[in-house]
């Protein structure tokens, strides 16, 4: 086209793309059922829009950002180790993350077929406000191009119309008194992943918008490397103090092998050892102790001599595995607790899964999400609102109260996924 030839607003120009970019989601958190890892960065981390009541006299909650600190440090976790990175149309592009099994390994990983291929979203937010935010069935295609061979994406291809006709939506980015919406055409499950072999290093699939000889890279996804699955063998042990056992959910081995680690690429191994009696050793004035304290509800004594015995009469090398005691001890305002083992206590079966998750999170090295995520010894740190998401390091209620001045309760029903930053932590860390 030539100077003064431009298209006036909202008519189609042959060889012009419309402006949008293009992103990979899974389903809502009250869907997905954490059987593949997938994160990416959100704009409630970093824009006040969560509702969230600090203290009884703030009647409706204020809207906050989930996350404080260093912004910047949390964002370079999803934009690092990019082959090329993107700017569709000038525009800041931060990619999503995948981890799911190759499915060559399929025999030999444990993980349950359904994460070695996957549905996803597409999301197609347009960049201005032609057409009121309308897209134009100009004829662009949209291409997806692979980093490696070992990914396949099915349909490689798709038309503009595949969005035209998906769901119209809009979200609220607003903050306080400001409004500002966000308008989106999401595809809901319109492609399918897998990986046919291993993948040595992170690897992506380019979107590409064409039109004509005319071309942008739109949106990419990244997938993370899986020639290497680390494998965490977790020994659970029921411990007798008053001639109960204790009780545990029918499917936890099936959570931990399936619906947690398996997010970060890692093997689960689970075995039970025979009960610990705690009561054979009440010559041990220790034990003796112990056991007396529990009758006036002081676990102070227990919980230090329980790793400390069962290494002396079970296992001397208990430090160096992977040991998760379960009790039927209740201990007010804690249900695990960690250190040369992990310790349940009184577990509630709803949550039993996810405190067993957040407790060994805590024994490779993970925080709370409520305090400083320090991801270099000298880097900065950032850190999330406590009980406003569904991390496993979260916490199911928050520190603040409702309008019935009790504790409030995370919105999220379960913590269900862990993010992408601590899939590295915890593949460096689980032995």
């Amino acid at each position: 086209m030539g100077i003064g030839s431009s298209p006036t607003v909202g008519e189609i120009c042959d060889s012009c793309l419309q402006k949008f970019i293009i992103h990979f989601r899974r389903c809502e958190d009250n869907i997905y059922d954490g059987s593949f890892g997938f994160d990416w960065y959100r704009p409630e981390y970093f824009k006040k829009l969560t509702y969230y009541r600090p203290n009884a006299s703030t009647k409706f909650g204020n809207k906050v950002a989930l996350v404080s600190g260093s912004i910047p440090a949390l964002k370079a976790t999803y934009t690092n180790d990019q082959i090329i990175k993107i700017s569709p149309f000038g525009t800041e592009y931060i990619p999503a993350w995948l981890a799911i099994y190759p499915s060559s390994q399929q025999d030999t990983n444990h993980s349950n077929p359904v994460n070695q291929e996957v549905s996803l979203n597409l999301e197609l937010k347009l960049l201005n406000s032609d057409n009121n935010f309308s897209l134009n069935n100009d004829g662009s295609t949209i291409k997806f191009e692979v980093s490696n061979p070992h990914i396949v994406i099915e349909p490689t291809e798709l038309s503009i119309e595949d969005f035209i006709y998906a769901n119209k939506m809009t979200r609220d980015l607003g903050e306080d008194k400001q409004r500002e919406e966000e308008s989106y055409y999401l595809a809901s499950e319109i492609v399918k992943i897998k990986c046919v072999g291993p993948l040595q290093k992170h690897e992506e699939i380019i979107v590409t918008a064409i039109k004509g000889e005319t071309q942008e890279k739109v949106g990419k996804l990244m997938l993370y490397h899986n020639a290497v699955i680390p494998t965490l063998n977790v020994i659970f042990v029921d411990v007798i103090t008053d001639g109960a056992t204790p009780k545990r959910t029918y499917d936890y081995e099936n959570f931990l092998k399936y619906r947690s680690f398996n997010q970060a690429l890692i093997n689960v191994e689970v075995k039970n050892s025979p009960a610990f009696d705690f009561r054979k050793y009440r010559s041990d004035v220790d034990v003796n102790i112990a056991l007396n304290k529990l009758n006036i509800n002081d676990t102070s004594y227990f919980l230090g001599d329980l790793s400390k015995f069962y290494k002396k009469y079970q296992d001397k090398s208990l430090a160096a595995k992977n040991y998760i005691f379960l009790t039927t001890v209740a201990k007010k305002n804690a249900v695990g607790a960690g250190g040369d083992s992990i310790t349940l206590f009184k577990c509630p079966e709803h949550i039993f899964n996810q405190v067993v998750v957040h407790e060994l999170g805590h024994r490779f090295g993970l925080d709370h999400l409520f305090e400083a995520q320090k991801l270099a010894a000298k880097g900065p740190s950032f850190q999330f609102v406590q009980g406003t998401t569904a991390n496993f390091l979260d916490y199911t209620h928050s520190d603040g109260i409702n309008l019935n001045n009790k504790i409030a309760l995370n919105p999220n029903q379960k913590l269900k996924y862990f993010f992408k930053y601590q899939w590295d932590l915890l593949r460096k860390r689980v032995k």
